[in-house]
């Protein structure tokens, strides 16, 4: 739960990233894509939004997944691409977000961006 005082004015979003294939590690990205994400946080300030949250995810190798209580290995999402990471931003309405979105950078996938529900 955001604290009162720490709530901000503005809506979150939330940015899902895909990529066809899904780096083990940092080390096995793109460089260009790693010193783009190092940019990014500046880069969306600047249009007056800002990264709350965000993570990079393993390959789907190294999950699981459960449906109807049932343990399966990897992901259940087959599919030309997987899920790869996920940032929270604030923006002030939509199209800012989707703007944002467009400066997520990715090596060969596309960011899909939906509203989160307000507190």
């Amino acid at each position: 739960m955001v604290m009162p005082e720490r709530q901000s004015p503005l809506p979150p979003f939330i940015i899902l990233v895909y990529e066809r294939d899904v780096p083990a590690n940092a080390g096995a990205a793109s460089p260009t894509v790693l010193e783009a994400h190092m940019w990014l946080p500046q880069k969306i300030g600047e249009t007056g939004g800002r990264i709350v949250a965000g993570h990079a995810a393993l390959p789907p190798s190294a999950g699981v997944s459960i449906r109807d209580n049932e343990v399966t290995g990897g992901s259940l999402m087959a599919g030309e691409a997987t899920f790869a990471g996920y940032l929270i931003v604030e923006a002030s309405d939509f199209d800012h977000a989707v703007w944002i979105g467009r400066m997520i950078p990715v090596s060969d996938g596309w960011v899909e961006i939906r509203p989160l529900v307000g507190a």
